[in-house]
C-alpha cells in the first residue's frame, strides 16, 4: 500500500518539475531581455529541479534519496548565487555600453 502511494507521489512530484522547467524554457526563449528571463528561468527552474529531485522517494532506496537531498541541496544554495551573478553581469554590462565605454569604439552607433 505505502509503495503505490510513494509511486503516486513520486509520479505526481516528476510531472509538476517537468512543467515548470517547460514553463521556464518557454519564458527564457520568449521573452525579451536578459531581466525577464532570469526572472522566468529563476522562479521556475529552481522549485522544478527540487520537484524533480524530490521525486526520487518513489525508489524507496536510501542511497538515492540521500544524493537527491544533498543535490536540492547544492540547487537551493547555488541557484540565488548564479540569479544574481547574471543580473549583475548584465546590469554591468549594460552600464558599459550606455557609457560608451563598451566595445564600440568612439561615434559608432549614434
Amino acid at each position: 500500500m505505502i509503495s503505490i502511494v510513494l509511486d503516486v507521489v513520486g509520479g505526481a512530484l516528476l510531472l509538476i518539475g517537468l512543467v515548470l522547467l517547460t514553463i521556464s524554457l518557454v519564458g527564457v526563449l520568449r521573452l525579451p531581455d536578459t531581466y525577464s528571463q532570469l526572472h522566468a528561468q529563476g522562479l521556475a527552474a529552481g522549485p522544478g529541479v527540487v520537484a524533480i529531485l524530490a521525486s526520487s522517494i518513489a525508489t524507496e532506496d536510501a542511497t538515492i534519496i540521500t544524493f537527491a537531498v544533498l543535490a536540492i541541496a547544492f540547487v537551493a544554495l547555488t541557484s540565488p548565487v548564479a540569479g544574481h551573478a547574471i543580473a549583475r553581469a548584465a546590469h554591468r554590462r549594460g552600464n558599459r555600453e550606455a557609457r560608451g565605454t563598451g566595445s564600440r569604439s568612439a561615434g559608432e552607433g549614434e
